[in-house]
């Protein structure tokens, strides 16, 4: 994507949260609202030392219930573009942007099932996203939401949360765990727990509900081997990982590396280029200028993913693509092989 192909947009307003977290809405430069859906991420594009970095931050914001896009972001010690927002951005700043992108978000037949969250720390901006658009969307669609935090004093979107609960009494529960909480049982999450409050807040038809999860990497995973103990199938559940900075160390292979074509088809044209383990698709693409989205480059975050239409890819890392996602064709450029022979790709 080169520099002409950059949206700009303008931090029209900010709000603290908590001490250390913000949220800074966004709007086109040149008027305008931001399209976006409930879940997503913007991703940013800055300049260090000549060289461009991106960013993906999370949309806390729900266009459902008639919000501006609005992203909320936690000052990380050694987060340099956190740090640079939370110090010192202010209302009428710039930012350059490759768009909106994500699949954390909720599919059309979500209405009228019951949807279960477990967000811990900064990792509820989505989720309250998507809980918003939940609740102002539909009727019949109920919500239970597991939210941890250290202490009360850290839980961002609190008094919000609270107003929904007020709200929409029929339609959302909200368990609050607090790991300095006098009650051990109801302190940190664990496996036990999970069971305990599925049990108390989702005894029915379990095959029909939906589970979300954001958080730390180690928190997700416990989460998710807790819901597969309680007979909850894979294409149920969707992560969204909110800190991609360090990268996996990829040590398998494709078990094909020979060169194969890759045509990209946009807007009825095609571009077709010849790519070969290491380099990946997306790699191969930047080195011949085909413009594709993408962010962390590490099977992370999910702003790469297209859909292949013809031929099979390889991935050396995926955190993001379900079952389901695999089997519609949805691919990881950043991560993604060729293997087998040629393949089309849909920009």
């Amino acid at each position: 994507m080169t520099e002409a192909q950059y949206r700009q947009v303008t931090i029209t307003r900010i709000t603290e949260q908590v001490p250390g977290v913000k949220t800074f809405e966004l709007a086109y430069a040149n008027g305008g609202a931001i399209p976006y859906r409930s879940g997503q991420f913007i991703t940013f594009v800055f300049t260090h030392h000549g060289k461009e970095e991106r960013r993906s931050f999370s949309i806390s914001s729900s266009a459902q219930a008639g919000e501006s896009l609005a992203i909320t972001v936690k000052r990380i010690d050694n987060g340099a573009y956190s740090r640079l927002l939370i110090d010192r951005a202010k209302v009428g700043d710039v930012l350059q942007t490759t768009g909106v992108a994500g699949l954390f978000t909720l599919p059309a037949d979500a209405l009228g099932k019951q949807v279960v969250f477990f967000a811990a720390g900064i990792g509820i901006t989505p989720v309250f996203s998507l809980i918003k658009e939940l609740l102002a969307g539909t009727d019949d669609t109920t919500a239970m939401l597991v939210y941890s935090n250290r202490n009360k004093s850290e839980a961002v979107f609190l008094a919000e949360l609270d107003g929904l609960l007020s709200r929409y009494r029929t339609r959302l529960t909200i368990e609050y765990l607090y790991s300095d909480a006098q009650n051990l049982a109801r302190a940190r999450l664990n496996k036990a727990l999970v069971r305990t409050l599925l049990n108390e807040y989702a005894p029915g038809d379990r095959s029909k509900m939906l589970f979300y999860i954001c958080g730390p990497y180690e928190y997700m995973r416990m989460v998710i081997y807790a819901l597969e103990e309680n007979s909850i199938k894979d294409e149920q559940i969707r992560r969204e990982n909110f800190n991609m900075n360090t990268r996996p160390v990829v040590v398998a292979e494709p078990p094909d590396k020979a060169p194969h074509n890759i045509s990209f088809v946009h807007n009825g044209t095609e571009q077709t280029i010849t790519a070969q383990y290491p380099e990946t698709i997306l790699k191969a693409a930047i080195r011949h200028n085909i413009a594709l989205p993408y962010s962390c480059e590490a099977g992370r975050c999910g702003s790469c993913a297209l859909r292949c239409t013809s031929g099979k890819v390889w991935h050396s890392y995926n955190e993001v693509l379900m079952d389901m996602d695999l089997r519609h064709g949805s691919i990881l450029t950043c991560t993604g092989y060729a293997v087998g022979g040629d393949i089309t790709i849909e920009v």
